[in-house]
């Protein structure tokens, strides 16, 4: 694991751990800033996902989170 990726995980939990009374869309808000900032610092050319504006909350958050999982 880089470093890059290392403090994306670090900070993905403590957002896991913070507040618990954010909404759905507060969580997903909160990782997607985290994992796209990442994603754009190691890669500049990288892009959002064209259907990701699309996407329920529900289904952000299961990407977002098994993104976390396997970093």
């Amino acid at each position: 694991m880089t470093d890059l990726t290392g403090f994306m995980k670090g900070f993905l939990i403590l957002g896991d751990l913070t507040d618990a009374k954010q909404t759905l869309a507060e969580k997903v808000a909160y990782k997607e800033r985290i994992v796209f900032a990442t994603m754009r610092k190691a890669i500049p050319d990288w892009e959002t996902p064209r259907d990701w504006n699309s996407l329920s909350d529900e289904l952000k958050m299961e990407r977002l989170t098994k993104l976390q999982e396997i970093i």
